[in-house]
């Protein structure tokens, strides 16, 4: 159910275990308070029923994380959440100040060096919680370091990390590092003392009505000492309480602001104000798309592939006089494409370019008595633009915004995938602008998750090689998202997106994938030949395996499928880098605090772990040496090296290195990726030094649904390469269990 107002209100008066930090005199009275007025049934706005009070010795760590979690995964864009805490906080000396734990009676503090995750940790809100709510979010800290959630230096971690959210704001009683106060005249904590006054009506808005807003700013003005942290980044007017007084909300007024006392509001970007018009300049174009698909049917994708129908087909859409799509060669402007009222001639005075003004960059509107013409670039130089004749106003009004819109529509493919084609508009919306407004991100977001979830999966092989063929055979599968079972084409661009979304979107687009991936597998093996499931390997970026709800995903599905978890090998991303974000601290050196991380969900999951694409981007020695991997899968691009033979005996020594160090008795496995009949280096000079297992075309098996055993021919002609047989002739192999022979494969997530 949309809508739902929840309140989750902590209170311990209580320092934890073993501590010797005197008890509080008023927490768990100020969280039973704030809750209380909050569910009044005569001014308050909250049910009872979706009320969550923990107190004292009943406020368990677990429970509240349990309950935190499933609001924010279960939650819709209309919930609003609102996160109270009254208690004491602790910042344990290994964290360098860069941890910060609400105390609950169940924390014991000289155990959260080798468990850290064992209490309630403030990133663990910044992290887990808000970032995965889906509506607006309000946190109240009555609590000494209660500053630490929105971070030092304008970092505001309340947005998260790589996502610009405008729907989270914070009432803090003090800053980062300094310290809340009871008032015992009172009988409360100094912030919650205002608090409850501001909410029994003396915060009341024009409407009589309480907003967090005015909350906020009404307890700002009351010059308190600490003075409190306040961060107003959700703009709604949504009311926590509605006091009624004969007289009235006019009779009411909330009180002017102290000497010295600041309101705090959030800066609009510009793109705020444009969100409407961009949104309805998309909702044309796919509309326009779906026309034209409808007219011409099946060869939709082709007719709009072509700027012959994309320049009518954009006037169309943004219903104006004429397009053109136009070059410069030498010092003139050429007509590639044009509609038929088009008229280089008439409107040539009006184009003017980069070079004449480096600020006409990204587009520019020039006019005379009797037409306008809109400009938008489609490179980087100015080169090749849109012309487009007399635009509505309405897209006037969007400026740059609307020229990067035409630029990437131009691109894109409306007809033939239109909901992928809105997230390329969107995402080279947020590379070009830094930020989108909050409802074009929820909208991406949305697109982004249904789009990643009508992906099927095909299986790839991983192929034991020898020189006997009856040890030749499928050792374990790659999990592969492809947009249908027929194409062999990763959908890289799309999977690709979540990284200029940031966090969010890699996080939720992994999720994904393993839920499909692990489902699929157990569906596919439950109609297979083996009796035993092969191993499976599926992609994770670094930031997913950083976040407690994939692990969560990840450890969930596996239940629900009935799979060994020592089956399940997560490939690590060769584009990540193991390094803090931005305002990001870890305890920790990166490779250390990252081996650490996947030790424990080794331990907590049973998964195993592999470094992806040796040789490219991140995937260094430094990696394969410091993690606890069980595989290295080599990029088909170091078989193309002039050291090839040299670079493969390093990678074979890593493999060792494990058991040299008398860390385990297990070596681990060295797959080589893309192996095919262009690669230099045949499958004897592989198996030579010692490397038992190979993925690529070479093997006559690409990425499929169902899962099958090697053809007994496949087998035999491999057995033969790796004895050497095929060395002084045209290598070939055969593809009769498969159609569509000479397909390249390409690797995807």
């Amino acid at each position: 159910m949309a809508g739902r107002r929840r309140v989750v209100a902590i209170g311990v008066d209580g320092p934890g275990i073993g501590s010797s930090v005197p008890d509080l005199r008023y927490a768990q009275r100020d969280a039973q308070a704030v809750r209380d007025v909050l569910c009044d049934p005569e001014i308050g706005t909250f049910d009872p029923s979706d009320a969550h009070l923990f107190l004292g010795l009943e406020a368990d760590a677990t429970e509240i994380k349990e309950t935190l979690r499933g609001l924010a995964i279960d939650s819709s864009p209309s919930d609003l959440l609102l996160f109270y805490f009254a208690g004491h906080t602790v910042a344990p000396a290994w964290s360098r100040g860069t941890d910060v734990y609400l105390v609950t009676p169940d924390l014991d503090v000289s155990s959260l060096s080798r468990k850290p995750e064992a209490g309630l940790r403030m990133t663990f809100l910044v992290h887990d919680v808000l970032p995965h709510f889906a509506g607006t979010a309000l946190s109240i800290l009555d609590c000494c370091r209660a500053g630490s959630l929105a971070g030092d230096g304008g970092v505001d971690l309340i947005s998260f990390a790589g996502r610009d959210d405008s729907r989270h704001s914070m009432l803090a009683a003090c800053a980062r590092d300094e310290f809340a106060l009871e008032d015992p005249a009172n009988q409360h904590g100094l912030l919650t003392h205002q608090v409850l006054r501001a909410l029994r009506g003396q915060a009341l808005d024009e409407r009589g009505m309480v907003t967090f807003e005015s909350m906020a700013n009404y307890v700002a003005a009351q010059g308190l000492n600490p003075q409190p942290n306040v961060v107003l980044r959700s703009r709604g007017t949504t009311a926590l309480t509605r006091p009624d007084t004969p007289l009235g909300a006019k009779a009411r007024p909330t009180p002017p602001p102290a000497e010295g006392a600041a309101k705090v509001r959030a800066l609009e970007s510009p793109l705020d104000r444009q969100a409407p018009g961009v949104r309805s300049l998309i909702d044309r174009l796919a509309r326009m798309a779906r026309e034209r698909s409808s007219i011409t049917g099946a060869h939709a994708a082709e007719s709009t592939s072509t700027t012959t129908s994309r320049v009518e087909y954009l006037r169309s859409a943004v219903e104006a006089d004429a397009v053109a799509y136009l070059s410069r060669s030498g010092g003139d402007f050429i007509a590639m494409d044009l509609t038929a009222r088009f008229d280089l001639e008439s409107v040539r005075h009006l184009i003017h370019l980069p070079g004449d003004d480096p600020a006409l960059g990204f587009g520019h509107v020039a006019e005379d008595a009797t037409r306008k013409l809109w400009c938008a670039p489609l490179n980087r130089d100015g080169n090749t633009f849109l012309a487009v004749v007399n635009p509505p106003d309405s897209l006037l009004e969007l400026e740059q915004a609307g020229a990067k819109v035409l630029e990437t529509v131009w691109r894109a493919d409306f007809a033939a995938f239109p909901e992928e084609a809105e997230i390329q508009v969107l995402t080279a919306l947020r590379a070009a602008f830094g930020r989108l407004p909050g409802e074009l991100f929820e909208r991406c977001l949305d697109l982004y998750r249904r789009v990643l979830a009508s992906y099927h999966i095909v299986f790839q092989p991983v192929v034991k090689i020898s020189r006997n063929p009856a040890l030749v055979g499928v050792h374990s599968y790659e999990a592969l998202a492809r947009r249908a079972i027929e194409d062999q084409s990763a959908p890289f661009a799309m999977l690709e997106v979540a990284h200029t979304w940031g966090d969010h979107f890699v996080i939720e687009r992994d999720k994904i994938i393993v839920r499909t991936a692990l489902s699929s597998y157990a569906a596919a093996h439950a109609a297979g030949p083996w009796d035993e499931p092969k191993p499976i390997s599926v992609n994770v970026s670094v930031r997913s395996l950083l976040c407690d709800s994939y692990v969560d995903t990840l450890r969930e599905t596996i239940a629900e499928v009935h799979l060994d978890a020592d089956l399940i090998t997560l490939e690590i991303a060769e584009r990540d880098a193991i390094e803090p974000w931005p305002g990001e601290q870890w305890r920790e050196a990166p490779h250390t605090y990252f081996h650490n991380r996947l030790a424990k969900i080794v331990q907590d999951v049973g998964v195993h772990f592999a470094v992806d694409d040796f040789g490219v981007g991140y995937a260094s020695i430094s990696r394969a040496a410091e993690l606890p991997l069980t595989q290295i899968k080599v990029d088909r691009g170091i078989l193309h090296h002039r050291l090839a033979l040299r670079e493969l005996d390093l990678v074979v020594e890593l493999t060792r290195d494990p058991v040299v160090l008398g860390v385990t008795s297990r070596r681990r496995e060295l797959i080589v990726e893309g192996v095919d009949d262009e690669s230099p280096l045949t499958l004897r000079q592989l198996h030579e030094r010692g490397i038992r297992y190979i993925q690529g075309f070479i093997t006559g098996e690409r990425g499929a649904p169902d899962l099958r055993p090697l053809n007994p021919e496949v087998r035999e002609d491999i057995a033969a390469r790796v004895r050497g047989n095929d060395e002084n002739r045209q290598a070939r192999l055969t593809h009769r269990d498969r159609p569509g022979d000479g397909v390249p494969l390409r690797r995807g997530a």
